[in-house]
């Protein structure tokens, strides 16, 4: 390094610019900035799964397969009448095949049998309308008397409609109907639900 810059100024020892005109006195090397690194991508989390939602009054498709497959098995057991109990396990199990197919969800026996008592119990609410018109509508002499004239046409003995009238008419009597019917509708379907849960989980694994 020279001791004298090209202005004629003396320069101490190691000065790295003239104290006079500034001129640098050594090429010094530039350091490079480094470029800080990006950082990591990160994998996108997954995303979690959504919560089948349990069966109970507030899943809306389990209401609704419930509602139409207990109207159903009404209806058949009204006119079948012999296997009005067999029709009735029968709606739950088929309750719980349907509700899995629509939404791919594996039920547990405990949760079909649940879909299969909500599927009795809209069975029930219509037969506990129907009985409760029927009682009304027999308390008008009227009605008892068309209805014996209609039933002299079927072949069925008179001590049927002496039964049925009795039972409609007595407090009691219509009291245990209904609750018979109650559980009728409503066993007999969560039995078949649970059973429907439980053959079609052995039939994925």
């Amino acid at each position: 390094m020279p001791d004298v810059c090209t202005c004629g100024a003396r320069l101490p020892e190691d000065a790295r610019f003239c104290h006079k005109c500034g001129k640098p006195q050594r090429d010094e090397p530039l350091l490079a900035e480094l470029e800080a690194p990006p950082p990591p991508v990160m994998p996108p989390l997954p995303v979690a799964a959504a919560e089948p939602l349990p069966i109970g009054f507030h899943n809306k498709i389990a209401v609704r397969v419930a509602m139409l497959t207990g109207i159903m098995g009404f209806a058949l057991s009204a006119l079948t009448g012999t296997f009005a109990l067999v029709f009735m396990a029968a709606c739950g199990f088929f309750a719980v095949y349907w509700y899995c197919k629509r939404t791919g969800q594996q039920l547990s026996p405990l949760s079909g049998a649940h879909l299969g008592w909500i599927t009795g119990l809209f069975g029930f609410l219509i037969a506990a309308i129907l009985v409760t018109v029927a009682a009304a509508a027999l308390s008008q002499p009227e009605v008892v008397t068309l209805m014996k004239e209609q039933w002299k046409t079927t072949s069925r003995p008179e001590a049927d409609l002496t039964q049925i009238i009795e039972t409609l008419s007595t407090p009691a009597k219509l009291a245990a109907l209904l609750s018979f019917s109650f559980l009728s509708f409503t066993l007999l379907p969560a039995a078949g639900g649970a059973m429907g849960a439980y053959f079609l989980n052995r039939q994925r694994t």
